[in-house]
């Protein structure tokens, strides 16, 4: 019996780490005026979450380091242990973003874990950390991380695009992350209604799993709604509290009145 038990708290515990670390992977920094834009303002965000009636928190935000430099963290607990990440990088004159550094940590039921990527631009390649070993990748052009490239599809949704495609480098490999626009849709949410763009990420035919995103269109496409649904199970991810460019994060009623 004690056997038994072992086996389903493991799977749990995998379980649990795998929705976390999609929450983590799926929402990242999002406050992008224009896609021409030499600064980005800075944000801050929390979320609110339940996996099987355990509680999960989620932080996320972006700070200015210096011109053109930024530092994107965020951050997930629950009563296991928490995940954080951190995404260095860099938008250069013609306002494409540019990594620098990747950074994954975990902590969860006594067991802890550190992934890194450098990103080594002048001699197109990429250096993989894990736990202490390290591993030289090629780096393919325009290549982002598992933050950046959502940075990328803000600054494409401010401009109209509807459908996005980016390599991603996720640990020691290249992969192709794709989204596509469903709608624009008025969602209820803790802080009020808000205007949103409802996006999903496409994945292989046959594939049972699917990430839906809700991002704010008054708030510069800041998500404040996820949902994942992957084998019969569905999580879903809420904003509780969010500011941009220092600015709190305002019901629909309240946003149309201080514009007239």
């Amino acid at each position: 019996m004690t056997s038994i038990t072992n086996i389903v708290n493991q799977i749990s515990s995998l379980k649990l780490l795998c929705f976390v670390r999609i929450l983590l992977i799926t929402i990242a920094a999002t406050f992008l005026p224009s896609v021409y834009s030499s600064e980005l303002p800075g944000y801050t965000a929390s979320y609110s979450a339940k996996y099987n009636g355990m509680d999960i928190t989620a932080k996320y935000q972006l700070e200015q380091l210096d011109v053109g430099t930024y530092i994107e963290t965020s951050e997930a607990t629950s009563i296991f242990g928490k995940i954080s990440e951190q995404a260095q990088f860099e938008l250069n004159t013609v306002g494409q973003i540019v990594p620098r550094s990747y950074q994954y940590k975990r902590s969860l039921m006594g067991v802890s874990r550190r992934e890194e990527q450098l990103f080594d631009w002048d001699n197109s390649q990429l250096t993989y950390i894990k736990n202490g070993a390290q591993k030289i990748v090629p780096l393919a052009p325009n290549s982002l991380d598992l933050i950046t490239h959502k940075l990328q599809i803000r600054r494409d949704l401010e401009v109209g695009k509807t459908t996005f495609s980016y390599p991603v480098m996720s640990r020691d490999r290249a992969k192709q992350y794709d989204y596509e626009v469903l709608t624009k849709e008025m969602l209820m949410t803790v802080l009020g209604p808000l205007n949103t763009t409802k996006l999903r990420r496409v994945v292989k035919q046959g594939k049972k799993r699917e990430t839906i995103i809700w991002l704010a269109d008054d708030w510069a496409y800041l998500i404040v709604k996820l949902s994942h649904s992957e084998n019969g199970d569905n999580h879903q991810l809420n904003i509780t509290s969010g500011q941009v460019a220092g600015r709190d994060i305002a019901p629909l009623k309240m946003t149309q009145e201080n514009q007239l």
